[in-house]
């Protein structure tokens, strides 16, 4: 986890920037009152400093653009925030003073070392909901859920974009008979109001433009990312693989989680919960229990589903009924379980999700 220093004079602001990041796990080792003690600390560990992330207010005591500029170096990342009026520092921007809002833009200069403008969520404006859908663990059904969800949003008469962004085991093409392309930057139609696209290495670059545009045409996108194990770690990742679980966590209507009930399932679901609970995101947490049995033990998986997410407080909590029947013959005519079989229990479940989605 990241190493961070800070420098802000104004204690209401160093406060909750220091606290905000050492309640994500991230070692806040020094915290400078004046720029002559920061300055001492450098000198002292100076052969320390290449992980670590120093960030200053422009409020404090000794500070100048110069200093900053020749001490810059010796830290893996300098971040500036306007904490006083000064024209010398006219160019930085207010602390935000939400948490998620913090983490993500903290995350966001760890991943791409550039001076960038925070912009929040919630001013960032765009036509379409977006759900992003990852696994806790493996083989529970994530991929399906994500195909039929979008084709049920699709049916309501609402132009939908479904997104592969399961870099391990992109499947999406593959289910549907269609081939991918590695380097088309534009979706595909495979179906009234209903578009696929796929997260390859050469659109990963731009993302964000992608994004943008799929927020202005569609009213729903659904984003497949496949598993979220190791969620923490991907976060502050510059790799392309890990594009897609940024972007969704930081700009999301809500991360999906699925899980099964088994006893794996059980298990790799708590990991995941566990990462939640100390991982600051602006996507609302939601929960969904795939392939739950019948009867009494698909209670007892419910009270047991329950039990694990309800500490969480998610922002709903869903289960889908197990129907292997018709899971299979969709599979095997390469086909969505609406067309398959309208009436099995899984697609039943699926469409009631979607309805509660769009209301």
């Amino acid at each position: 986890m990241p190493i961070v220093v800070t420098a802000i004079a104004r204690a209401e602001v160093e406060g909750f920037i220091a606290s905000t990041l050492f309640a994500q796990g991230w070692s806040v080792v020094f915290r400078a009152i004046d720029w002559q003690s920061l300055e001492e600390f450098v000198t002292e560990k100076s052969t320390d400093l290449s992980s670590t992330l120093l960030i200053y207010g422009s409020d404090l005591p000794g500070i100048t653009k110069e200093r900053v500029n020749q001490l810059s170096s010796k830290f893996k990342q300098v971040i500036g925030f306007a904490t006083n009026t000064t024209e010398e520092f006219a160019d930085l921007k207010k602390a935000p003073v939400v948490s998620a809002d913090l983490v993500s833009l903290v995350r966001s200069f760890i991943r791409t070392p550039m001076l960038r403008e925070f912009v929040p969520a919630q001013n960032q404006i765009r036509r379409a909901k977006i759900f992003a859908i990852g696994s806790a663990g493996t083989y529970t059904g994530c991929t399906l859920i994500a195909l039929n969800l979008a084709m049920e949003l699709s049916t309501q008469g609402k132009s939908t974009l479904l997104i592969d962004a399961n870099f391990r085991a992109p499947s999406i093409f593959d289910l549907l008979s269609m081939r991918s392309s590695e380097t088309d930057p534009t979706w595909k139609s495979i179906a009234p109001n209903l578009a696929v696209f796929e997260v390859t290495q050469a659109q990963a670059i731009e993302i964000e433009a992608l994004m943008f545009r799929a927020g202005k045409e569609f009213d729903y996108v659904i984003i497949d990312l496949g598993s979220i194990a190791g969620l923490s770690n991907r976060l502050t990742d510059r790799r392309w693989t890990s594009t897609m679980t940024t972007w969704s966590c930081d700009h999301a209507d809500e991360l999906i989680v699925v899980s099964r009930p088994d006893l794996l399932g059980v298990s790799r679901l708590q990991k995941v919960v566990e990462l939640l609970a100390q991982t600051s995101i602006r996507a609302k947490i939601s929960f969904v229990m795939n392939m739950k049995s019948s009867g009494k033990k698909g209670e007892a998986e419910q009270s047991k589903f329950l039990t694990v997410t309800s500490p969480m407080k998610p922002f709903r909590v869903r289960s889908i009924n197990s129907d292997i029947r018709a899971v299979l013959a969709a599979q095997v005519e390469r086909a969505t379980l609406i067309e398959v079989n309208e009436r099995s229990a899984v697609r039943k479940s699926i469409a009631e999700l979607a309805s509660e989605l769009s209301s």
